[in-house]
């Protein structure tokens, strides 16, 4: 992997079509860190240059709409800031921070179009004076550094190169700070130009990342792409990075369910499969298992055709820029010009013209939902996430660790053993099970009716999983697996009646495919804690979405007889009873104590990860003494046996580790 960094002159960001723009180019092109300039906002305007995938914006703006810089960060770039310097002219910004466990000081700068001393002088003091580490610094030169390789074009070929004023002093800078211009080292015989004077008929290369020795020896290569929608081509770094593993992992695009073709493909292709792999020696749960994997497999074939059919317009036109640019800058004519002007245009229309359908279905959707109490209003209401990665943990040895396997060895380490605290406490354990046998005898526990064992010895029927999977939630994020529930309730008649067969076999003793048990863990960050500290972070166990229908048939059937099982005084988890209840008791209780002045002391008492302890030995032996009949227990322990997780760190492999206890 690498880290690619990007240089672009937006000319101008006030456009909301051009900042769709902006953020799509950028994700298209998988930037970490990008550096803007001439975005043209002013400190006055409130607007925000973030999304969910650039959370981190570090702007520099003027009184007036001119210059402007910024540098954004994708969320998933380890980078921890350290300091910040951000100009009040909107001509720099300045970040120090680190970046795999390396220092980096990325400098972000505007150049004047007219010769200034000043701005030159103060960008050389600002370099001098920073402290060791990796320096970058990409930006809009206004200059460059020698006319006869970084200059061309029509005018230029008939007039000798020689150095401007403003070249002259870009020159100086240069010797002073001893920074290298990345991409002429690389290409020293290559002529390539980033900006395209009209009025002049000349190319200059005025856009380009500099760099320090240490950061130079980081560098695996430079580019300069096209000028497409802005009036700059944007320039391109790529860093080495520590080796990390791919963390990509398949997820169902949800839009190829809207379309009926694809849904129509998809119901054939289940009928087809479940008929070519009837039950017999093969278990249900693995047959199961095996068609989420063809499944899969045609629905990346789907995505995949369907992307490149949507961008060969749009490839076949970059294409067409490149060679023609290419051509232009060596042989400059005017119908070359001409014909170059047209894809450029046609391309630039293509880009905006699909920006701006998108940004007229978010405004008709912000029109037909401006009145409603609906997600829209609790998605804007929502502040966003400032956490972006994990940098560093400490592991049990109070041993900081930054890359990102020893993070995710980290984790894996704490959770496994707060998932597995004691592992000779098994239902091979006879002594144990005793122990837990005469615990439960000492105390007096409700049971159920014979009429209510009844119904949970029944056999599951395809109406209660159908049930289930109208309860999914449509938003939901899907396990491992990738399959989100709007999959389930898109095939709900082909798929239904298999996995009842598969839930009735857990019934008489069969057990669930290993692969549907997985759980991914993600970690957020605990407000007001250590970020070193792995147990600063609250674990979210993203689970398949056919765990969860079976889980919830299971909780369904049981729902009604929690009020003859469960005390009054636990009103948690419990249909019909409120938090509230309690509290109200309490204010009851004080209320009569005071009034008859009785002395008292009320305790709180919180036991420290609860339902993360619970033994499943003594899980089901409760659930055994309660009365609830085998067929039932059988269930619930098929979807606790076997169960696993994995803690998913971005650029690490995620290590699987086997599940005990807990809820």
């Amino acid at each position: 992997m690498a880290l690619k960094l990007t240089s672009l002159n937006v000319k101008g960001l006030n456009s909301p079509t051009k900042r769709r723009l902006l953020f799509r180019t950028l994700k298209s092109d998988k930037i970490d860190i990008a550096f803007l300039q001439e975005t043209h906002l002013t400190k006055s305007v409130k607007i925000k240059l973030t999304d969910h995938v650039y959370t981190r914006a570090y702007v520099s703006g003027a009184l007036s709409k001119r210059n402007g810089v910024a540098i954004l960060i994708r969320k998933t770039c380890p980078f921890q800031l350290i300091s910040q310097k951000i100009d009040t002219e909107g001509r720099y910004v300045l970040l120090t921070g680190t970046l795999y466990s390396m220092t980096y000081h990325f400098l972000n700068i505007y150049a004047p179009t007219t010769p200034s001393v000043d701005f030159w002088d103060s960008i050389c003091k600002l370099v001098s004076a920073l402290p060791q580490g990796a320096v970058i610094l990409g930006g809009d030169m206004n200059a460059v550094a020698c006319p006869a390789v970084d200059r061309g074009g029509r005018q230029a070929s008939t007039v000798t190169p020689t150095l401007g004023r403003q070249d002259k002093l870009f020159a100086r800078f240069l010797r002073q700070v001893g920074l290298i211009d990345v991409w002429r080292v690389l290409y020293p015989s290559v002529k390539d130009y980033s900006f395209y004077s009209a009025p002049h008929g000349t190319y200059s290369r005025i856009d380009m990342f500099l760099v320090n020795g240490l950061a130079m020896s980081n560098v695996i290569r430079a580019e300069i792409n096209s000028i497409s929608w802005s009036d700059h081509a944007d320039i391109a770094l790529y860093l080495h990075t520590p080796k990390l593993a791919a963390s990509w992992s398949w997820r169902l695009n949800s839009s190829l369910l809207r379309d009926p073709e694809v849904v129509s493909q998809l119901r054939t292709l289940s009928i087809q499969y479940f008929q070519d792999n009837p039950p017999g020696e093969t278990s249900l749960s693995t047959i199961w298992a095996a068609h989420k994997a063809v499944m899969r497999g045609h629905l990346i074939k789907i995505a995949t055709h369907r992307k490149r059919t949507k961008l060969l317009s749009l490839v076949t036109l970059q294409q067409s820029l490149r060679r023609l640019e290419m051509s232009h800058k060596s042989s400059p004519s005017p119908e070359l010009l001409s014909e170059l002007l047209r894809t450029r245009s046609s391309l630039k229309r293509l880009l905006l013209d699909d920006v701006a359908k998108q940004l007229l279905w978010s405004r008709r959707m912000f029109f037909e939902k401006a009145n409603k109490l609906d997600t829209l209003l609790a998605r804007s209401l929502k502040p966003r996430s400032k956490f972006s990665s994990i940098s560093a943990v400490k592991t049990a040895d109070e041993v900081l660790v930054n890359s990102p396997q020893e993070i995710c060895a980290a984790f894996t380490a704490y959770y496994s053993d707060l998932y597995n605290h004691s592992p000779h406490h098994n239902l091979a354990d006879k002594s144990h099970l005793d122990a837990i046998s005469s615990f439960l005898d000492s105390l007096s526990l409700p049971q159920l009716e014979d009429s209510h064992i009844t119904n949970l010895s029944a056999t599951i029927l395809e109406e209660e999983v159908n049930c289930a999977i109208s309860a999914l939630g449509g938003t939901k994020a899907p396990g491992p697996d990738g399959f989100s529930g709007g999959y389930y309730k898109a095939l709900r008649p082909e798929l239904v009646p298999f996995l009842t067969s598969v839930f009735n076999d857990c019934a008489e003793g069969g057990s669930l495919h290993p692969d549907l048990l997985v759980a991914n863990i993600a970690l957020i960050p605990k407000e007001g804690r250590d970020p070193a500290a792995v147990e600063s972070y609250r674990p979210i166990s993203l689970i398949n979405f056919d765990a969860k229908i079976f889980a919830k048939v299971l909780a369904n059937r049981l729902s009604p007889l929690l009020h003859d099982l469960v005390h009054p005084d636990q009103v948690g988890f419990v249909p019909n009873r409120q938090l509230f209840d309690n509290t109200r008791r309490n204010a009851d209780l004080i209320w009569w104590l005071s009034s008859r002045a009785t002395p008292s002391l009320i305790l709180s008492l919180d036991a420290e990860k609860a339902f993360d302890r619970v033994e499943w030995p003594f899980l089901f032996a409760t659930l055994s003494r309660l009365g609830l009949p085998d067929f039932y227990v059988n269930m619930v322990r098929a979807l606790y046996s076997g169960m696993s997780a994995q803690v998913r760190v971005p650029g690490s492999s995620p290590i699987r580790f086997p599940i005990c206890n807990g809820t």
